[in-house]
């Protein structure tokens, strides 16, 4: 068997897991290069900053925080038991049961997902069905002859002609009774 993913005599599983040690390989470069790793505090200061941060985590980063331990050590800047060690990340190994379960709740979240998905199909028709519903009230309110707006304008112009044929009508009996007693007026 040919192993497909292989960086400096580690292999692994994924291409993810071999572009992230790839990745690590590089940031190793880079900090070789632009370090002073002659000098057992910048050696300190750059091994503790990774390991706090978990900057490195594939075997070849985990490689590469060993040397710097141990150049560590070496220097006496630190004994053994003073320098933080390497956080390790282990691949977790399923059992039959956890491999059973887990097959378990992935169809089970399959078929929620399902449902839900055709859940929220319905409610969207619903839901475009009833903005249309409204929209169609809407214009039949505003735009039929007999809808209330059109009655209001109506009323209203019906209540100014009714006070312009009373003003008529009081006006002309007004000039009546002017012309009875005999005033009259003149407009100047």
């Amino acid at each position: 068997m040919k192993d497909r993913f292989v960086l400096n005599g580690y292999a692994y599983d994924t291409k993810a897991e071999w572009e992230e040690a790839k990745k690590e390989e590089e940031s190793i470069r880079y900090i070789r290069a632009k370090t002073d790793l002659n000098n057992p505090e910048t050696i300190l200061k750059v091994y503790t900053g990774l390991v706090e941060k978990r900057t490195l985590i594939t075997p070849v980063g985990t490689e590469f925080l060993k040397e710097l331990r141990g150049d560590i050590v070496r220097s006496g800047k630190l004994s053994e038991d003073e320098v933080p060690g390497i956080p390790v990340t282990l691949p977790r190994k399923k059992g039959r049961r956890a491999e059973a379960f887990a097959a378990e709740s992935e169809s089970k979240n399959k078929v929620l997902a399902d449902y839900y998905c055709g859940k929220l199909r319905n409610l969207r028709i619903i839901t475009a069905v009833l903005v249309l519903v409204i929209a169609a009230m809407f214009a039949i309110t505003v735009f039929l002859p007999n809808s209330p707006l059109h009655s209001a304008e109506q009323q209203l112009q019906d209540k100014y002609a009714d006070w312009e044929q009373q003003l008529t009508r009081r006006e002309s009996e007004i000039r009546q009774r002017e012309q009875e007693l005999g005033i009259t007026y003149t407009s100047e």
